[in-house]
Formats: C-alpha cells, structure tokens, sequence
C-alpha cells in the first residue's frame, strides 16, 4: 500500500485515562492492490460484525472487572469508616448500595461467562453478534450503576482523584458509547426479536 500524503492527526483529549490515544488518520490519493484486500469485496460489513461480537466481549470483561474493583473500594471503605460510633456499612441506605451492587456484579458476571462458552462453541454469526449486543448493552450499564454506587458509598471522598472509584467512574462511562452505543445495541436487539422472537433471548 502506498502511503503518498499520509498524515496522523492526534484527537482532543478525553474524559478518560486509557494509554492509546484516538488519532484521526487522513489518506490522500493512497492505492491498495487486490493483492491487500481482506475477505472478499462486499464482505466488510460481515467481518465488521465479527469483530464487533470479539470487541463487546472484550469490553463486557473489562466492565465487569471494573465493577468489582469499585464495589471492593466501596466495601472496604463502608465498613472501615465510622460514623455515629458505628461503620456506615452499618447503616441500611449503605448496606442496600452495597447488596444491590452485588447482585448486579453477580448477574453480569454469569451472564459474561456462559455468553463466552457459547460463542466458543457456536458458528452462527449472527445469533453471536445478537447475543454479544445484549452483553454489551447489560454490562457497560451496569457498571455505571455500580460505579455510581461505589462514589455515593464513599461520599465527597468518592469524588477526589486520588480515589480508584473515581477513576473509574469516568473511565467506564466510555463504555456505553464506543463499539456502539447502548442505543445502537438496543436496536440490534429489538431487530433480532423482530426476526427470530423474543426466545433467541429469554430461551438461552
């Protein structure tokens, strides 16, 4: 491929902290040979959905450990932080953050794993991509809850850059926007009950 008038262009910078950068490339009267083509011609938009079902398994991960991170900060904080001579852990506003973070965590981190087993052991493409949308859309949500949750736990120091939770609670936000947003993963979703019925989902 020749790359006559290439040039990188770095991005704004973003809300969160990720090493890699988002450079804007631009080509200018660049030829690729036939010889460079991946696939077939025509066959993009496929390939791009593979990789999709690969990159929202892999976010669906990250946000899962990003919750447990955070719940974790924010136990260890509700029961070492005392209050009226007693850990606000103690107090039932903060022991229902606490359970509902579990139980979310829990239900995410099931539904990650068999999702994963399953789409090791199947080729059908598009019940992976349809699968993979809801995956994506229940986890980058739901560690914004948890997250949310872990500051609220922690109070104004929850809010402080020095605190992990803090972190990620902006490094995750990206979550429900990248890869396709929530809304996107709504519509392939809806799409597939459209076409195959609501079992592709509440039948697995």
């Amino acid at each position: 491929m020749s790359t006559k008038n290439t040039v990188g262009l770095l991005t704004s910078p973003y809300t969160h902290h990720f090493a890699f950068k988002h450079p804007e490339y631009i080509f200018n009267d660049v030829f690729v040979g036939d010889d460079k083509v991946l696939g077939e011609v025509g066959q993009g938009y496929d390939m791009t959905k593979d990789w999709f079902v690969e990159a929202r398994l892999g976010i669906a991960a990250r946000c899962v450990g990003a919750a447990i991170r955070a719940a974790n900060e924010a136990n260890e904080y509700a029961a070492n932080r005392v209050q009226f001579g007693q850990s606000i852990r103690d107090f039932q506003a903060v022991e229902f953050m606490l359970a509902d973070m579990a139980v979310e965590i829990m239900a995410a981190k099931s539904m990650l794993y068999r999702l994963s087993w399953d789409i090791d052991q199947t080729h059908d493409r598009k019940m992976n991509h349809a699968r993979a949308a809801a995956l994506k859309l229940h986890c980058s949500e739901m560690v914004g809850r948890v997250c949310d949750k872990a500051v609220q736990v922690m109070g104004g120091r929850g809010y402080m850059r020095e605190q992990p939770v803090e972190r990620l609670w902006r490094d995750t936000r990206v979550d429900r926007i990248w890869e396709g947003t929530s809304e996107i993963q709504r519509v392939i979703i809806g799409g597939q009950i459209k076409k195959r019925g609501m079992e592709i989902y509440t039948g697995w």
